[in-house]
């Protein structure tokens, strides 16, 4: 690999320069600077990308993002990952205009992106409804990427997605449904909403799992909407409870609190299964007032997303994939220390 001298005397510069344009430490001409990285790039060095972005003058990277996080505290732990990795990139014109709502409501959600679309943003992080009206509004941005962030939808324009295997959690649920119900039983789910394309395809995946015919016969009896909501999900966990008699709950989206009390105050032996590690789950988990969770780390959903846009917008690569699939990992009571 060349060294910081031969790129100086290729560059016609002191080792002292090159040194500060590669690890950034101070001010130089940028018609010298794009010199020293032109070379450096050309022998293969290993320059600092935040050098790069420097040099690239006063230009302003500005991800707008449309989240359905309002009242939903596992978006806590994404909205952390997305600030703390921007924070890293800030003082190199990388900035983020976040705009959230509550539940999933499409014309809210137009109205979201058009708000946010209307400030020029250079890309679009969005938790899209699996809408028609979503759908046709984001397939005619085509001038700027697309992230789709913790939920996705079919879109020809997208340029990457960074979130759960939702086919996946769902199966893993349902291998975990029939070590609870080695026999057999009912089974409840409650899901955020049917325009989430992920909520479907989890509960799709748990029923092909608890569907296969291995002498264990589960039953879905009932699935009902809770549109991420504590309150929601207390009501209809309770009127699930009343009507249907579960076994078991599967709780295959937010509004998970609401609905594990609404169990609890039941005081019926129902076994409960949820995807939302948020605090209040981890408590309960630990009680043993429920028996799993199925993670989907949502910090790294947001930190990813960013570093993903990041390499795109400043240094023109983009991802080796579509695709971005964080890990479904379960934990147990003993997962908590």
């Amino acid at each position: 690999m060349i060294t910081i001298k031969q790129i100086a005397d290729l560059a016609g510069t002191s080792r002292g320069t090159v040194d500060r344009v590669l690890h950034n430490r101070g001010s130089v001409n940028p018609e010298i600077a794009k010199r020293i990285l032109d070379i450096a790039e050309a022998n293969n060095y290993r320059s600092n990308p935040f050098a790069k972005a420097l040099v690239k003058g006063d230009k302003r990277h500005v991800v707008g993002i449309v989240l359905n996080s309002v009242g939903n505290p596992f978006f806590e732990e994404v909205l952390r990952g997305i600030t703390e990795a921007s924070e890293k990139y800030r003082k190199y014109g990388f900035e983020i205009n976040i705009k959230e709502i509550k539940g999933y409501n499409e014309e809210e959600q137009l109205k979201a992106i058009r708000a946010v679309i209307a400030a020029n943003p250079s890309a679009l992080a969005i938790t899209p409804m699996n809408t028609k009206g979503i759908s046709k509004e984001l397939s005619e941005l085509t001038s700027i990427p697309i992230v789709t962030i913790n939920q996705d939808i079919p879109l020809k324009n997208k340029f990457a997605f960074v979130g759960c295997d939702y086919s996946n959690s769902g199966r893993v649920s349902g291998d975990i449904a029939k070590l609870i119900l080695p026999k057999g039983g009912n089974v409840g789910i409650v899901t955020g909403s049917f325009k989430i394309l992920g909520h479907n395809e989890r509960i799709q995946g748990f029923e092909e799992v608890v569907g296969t015919k291995d002498g264990v016969k589960i039953n879905v009896v009932g699935v009902v909407e809770n549109n991420d909501d504590d309150i929601n999900s207390y009501t209809a966990t309770r009127k699930l409870i009343r009507e249907k008699k579960p076994d078991l709950i599967y709780f295959c989206a937010a509004g998970t609190e609401g609905g594990v009390k609404a169990v609890i105050e039941a005081a019926k032996d129902i076994k409960i299964v949820v995807v939302d590690d948020i605090p209040p789950m981890r408590t309960f988990l630990s009680r043993g007032s429920i028996q799993a969770i199925v993670t989907q780390h949502p910090y790294n959903q947001g930190a990813e997303m960013i570093e993903i846009l990041y390499d795109f917008l400043v240094n023109g690569k983009k991802p080796k994939k579509v695709q971005n699939f964080t890990e479904n990992r379960v934990m147990l009571p003993h997962s908590i220390s």
